[in-house]
């Protein structure tokens, strides 16, 4: 039986060195990372370190992806989300699936991708991981971009190019890599958006990111996009600039770029009447596809052909121009462009016509219409798809959201059904000393609140709403036996109801602002055995919203945080609970597509007033369920 050889120590060294250079090389340099891909596949064997394995695996995946292979992308994307879920490793597989989601996004695979961001949102989570965030909202900006939604395109790209902009001397490279394609991005959202400025802005804004960290391999297209930006806006000089730079920086192994540079140089010379200039630039472009394969590749030739027939017929070179033309149409039909092959008709109709060829012109002028009428059929069906798919994409959001508040509202039931330990036993206490003291009135009236409280709070836990009046109606049972129970009559409070508005037709979230009062007096108030607390809420001029207000004359947020140590379980369930609240306030914002981020602020008063106040102001914005 032949034995396993183990891998020598020289050999485990030098696969460390191609994965480091690797590293590098994917962003910078790809032909010295294929040669480290290559090297790498004949030297690994299935005992290699699965550090190595995983890092040849996901650079392969991302090569593979940048050169148009998907599926051997896909393929080495899978053998690297093996060996992570083996290692239970949530934020690279995180990463992974964001990676894998570019490939799917590149395949036009929009609910593939969706699931792939789905999935790394999921292994994210809470993390503090700023450039993995900014790389979720990249790949939710191109998603959103390609089927159209605009405004959120718009909002994800900002938001990631300012969270990288952010990351400073954290950035690595594969963030400044992930930088040029968020604002090359935004120039192709600002041309479809037919702002030409931004587009032109944005498509420059890249360049010297580009050359600073020599990020190479895309440095042709980037060049190709201001050029064409350029060019929109009538800047031959810096249009030519830029398709001169793409001739200089492309390498062998990037026909398309090279030949998208030379035909719009072909372009500007024929604008200048250069004629034999442009016949030589066009087929110095068509020499770039000796050998179609893609229907892109069929397109791009059948482009520059009909560029070089109207070049022949502006000479009025009429034959010449038809047998371009005729080429143009034949390579066309292997590019399955509709659009440009009902443009070709059409000027083979007027070509025909101006040689006095009245029966061609009347068959290619039919076949323009035909066309036409196809391409017309194909932009409205993928215009219906894509409308379908925005749709599908928020229906899945959407109840993945209520997924997770079903989820937040079991949690916090579960978690108020545990109702503060303090509140209860300084309570029980309390009741119990008016009993031992003779005052049994009294302890029975505070029994019949307390347990009118806590039927309320066991009510309320399976409602996902009540109305405003019945939640100060609860606040104020809550408040006014902590007033009489634990704070010895020292607790002064007022809740203040919105101005013109009836508190009985408001609905709002049940269990929401309730913790945040219940942390003013444990944190602010409780430490000083007396205070004020003060409750406002406010209703937006839309009535969509209703802002909370509650402010106390306490220790303070700062102080009180110092203090929070001293109780760790307590501060454990207590925190878990505010953590549950704002997961489920932010919930809800989300379901109705209220901006922002920020629902919950708090600010120490001592800080506010530079010392003049002590206390703590919180101010939670709530979605009005129903007006």
């Amino acid at each position: 039986m032949s034995t396993i050889q183990p891998v020598q120590p020289a050999d485990l060294a030098q696969m460390r060195l191609l994965c480091e250079g690797l590293a590098q090389w994917a962003y910078t340099d790809f032909d010295q990372a294929r040669t480290a891909v290559q090297e790498l596949e004949k030297r690994i064997t299935a005992q290699t370190p699965f550090d190595i394995r995983l890092a040849y695996h996901r650079h392969r995946a991302f090569l593979e992806n940048q050169w148009r292979h998907f599926d051997q992308s896909l393929e080495h994307f899978s053998q690297a989300i093996a060996i992570l879920d083996s290692l239970a490793e949530p934020l690279p597989l995180a990463e992974c699936w964001l990676d894998v989601a570019a490939v799917q996004l590149n395949r036009r695979d929009w609910p593939a991708a969706q699931q792939c961001l789905d999935r790394a949102r999921r292994f994210l989570g809470t993390f503090d991981a700023p450039h993995l965030h900014a790389l979720l909202t990249c790949r939710e900006g191109f998603l959103h971009l390609h089927l159209g939604n605009h405004r959120l395109a718009l909002d994800n790209l900002q938001e990631s190019e300012r969270v990288l902009l952010s990351l400073g001397e954290q950035a690595s490279l594969k963030d400044f890599y992930i930088l040029t394609l968020v604002i090359s991005g935004l120039g192709d959202l600002y041309e479809r958006l037919d702002e030409k400025n931004n587009s032109l802005d944005a498509y420059l804004r890249v360049l010297p990111l580009v050359e600073r960290h020599q990020l190479r391999p895309r440095l042709p297209w980037h060049y190709l996009n201001a050029g064409r930006a350029a060019l929109a806006q009538n800047d031959a000089e810096h249009a030519r600039e830029c398709f001169e730079n793409v001739l200089e920086f492309a390498e062998e192994e990037e026909p398309e770029a090279k030949a998208h540079a030379l035909a719009n140089l072909g372009i500007l010379a024929l604008l200048q009447n250069e004629n034999q200039r442009a016949v030589e630039l066009f087929d110095e472009a068509t020499a770039q596809f000796p050998n179609p394969s893609k229907p892109t590749d069929f397109t791009n030739l059948s482009k520059i052909q009909s560029w070089r027939a109207e070049l022949l017929w502006q000479l009025e070179d009429l034959e010449e121009a038809e047998k371009y033309f005729g080429q143009a149409f034949v390579n066309g039909q292997e590019g399955h462009d509709l659009n440009h092959l009902a443009q070709i008709c059409q000027a083979l109709a007027h070509l025909c016509e101006a040689r006095s060829d009245f029966q061609s012109a009347c068959q290619w002028q039919r076949r323009a219409t035909e066309l036409t009428e196809r391409h017309y059929n194909q932009v409205r069906d993928r215009e219906r798809q894509e409308i379908e798919a925005r749709h599908d994409l928020e229906r899945s959001r959407q109840e993945a959201q209520m997924a997770k508040l079903r989820v937040a509202s079991l949690q916090l039931r579960a978690l108020r059904a545990q109702m503060n330990p303090h509140f209860l036993f300084n309570a029980l206490n309390a009741i119990q000393g008016l009993i031992t003291s003779g005052r049994n009135d009294e302890a029975e009236t505070y029994l019949a609140r307390f347990a009118k409280l806590m039927r309320h709070t066991l009510e309320y836990s399976d409602l996902e709403e009540v109305t405003l009046e019945q939640e100060v109606e609860f606040l104020n049972r809550y408040l006014d036996l902590n007033r009489k129970l634990r704070f010895r009559e020292r607790l002064q409070y007022e809740v203040l109801l919105p101005q013109g508005a009836d508190a009985g037709d408001l609905l709002i979230p049940t269990m929401i602002v309730q913790p945040f009062v219940e942390n003013a007096i444990e944190h602010g108030l409780r430490p000083r055995q007396e205070g004020k607390l003060r409750i406002e809420f406010q209703l937006s001029e839309d009535e969509r919203m209703l802002l909370c207000i509650i402010e106390d004359d306490g220790v303070g947020y700062n102080k009180g945080k110092e203090k929070q140590s001293a109780q760790p379980a307590f501060q454990s369930h207590r925190s878990r609970g505010m953590e549950i609240t704002r997961e489920r306030l932010n919930l809800l914002h989300k379901l109705r597509k209220n901006q922002g981020t920020q629902f919950v602020k708090i600010t120490d008063l001592g800080d506010k007033t530079n010392g003049a106040r002590s206390g703590t102001q919180v101010e939670v914005l709530l979605p009005v369920l129903q007006a």
